[in-house]
């Protein structure tokens, strides 16, 4: 809002802050339904330079009951701002959580270099398989590689199972081994 009012002129924003506290307490709180003038004074501010009508006396128990019944609306109201917050914010939330002993990929998040010649985009994204070793939260676990390597502290947002490998054909093979982190083309000889 002081961004608004100040424009291009920044040396004297605060000479605007009656007209910005003003502003703020009169209008109408999306969440709440009511302005915070109203919910903290049971009635609402009158503007500067009105018209001076004559105002009838409220009884202090009608100013008491109207405040109750706006107290329980927005009691109402807050609940469903809650309700719908609460959609937004677990939309692509993933019930998901790894356990210790599970193998997951970590997201890999690799920067540009161009001393190295590498580019980042072309990098791959995660980085893995990676065992579970520690749950330090629903949210936050330990992970190790298979070479020992440890990432302490990584978000399960920031994961993503690492599906089972099925062979087709019936060798000596384990069934639940994993694919390479990283499979590396084969350079085949084009000699015959």
């Amino acid at each position: 809002m002081i961004s608004q009012y100040v424009e291009g002129d920044h040396k004297n924003w605060d000479e605007h802050l009656p007209a910005l506290q003003f502003a703020y307490n009169t209008a109408v709180n999306d969440a709440t339904g009511y302005t915070p003038a109203y919910l903290n004074h049971g009635r609402e501010l009158a503007t500067p330079h009105a018209d001076e009508k004559t105002t009838t006396a409220t009884e202090p128990s009608e100013i008491r009951r109207r405040v109750e019944e706006a107290y329980e609306l927005t009691r109402i109201h807050l609940a469903r701002a809650f309700q719908r917050q609460e959609k937004y914010y677990n939309l692509r939330r993933r019930p998901w959580r790894p356990k210790i002993g599970e193998w997951v990929w970590k997201r890999d998040h690799q920067l540009s270099r161009k001393v190295d010649d590498f580019t980042a985009k072309l990098a791959p994204k995660f980085t893995g398989p990676l065992e579970v070793r520690r749950v330090i939260s629903p949210v936050i676990v330990d992970l190790r590689s298979k070479n020992g390597k440890w990432y302490k502290h990584t978000h399960v947002q920031h994961l993503k199972p690492a599906r089972e490998y099925k062979n087709n054909n019936d060798q000596d093979e384990d069934e639940d081994e994993l694919p390479p982190p990283n499979p590396e083309p084969t350079a085949e000889s084009d000699e015959d």
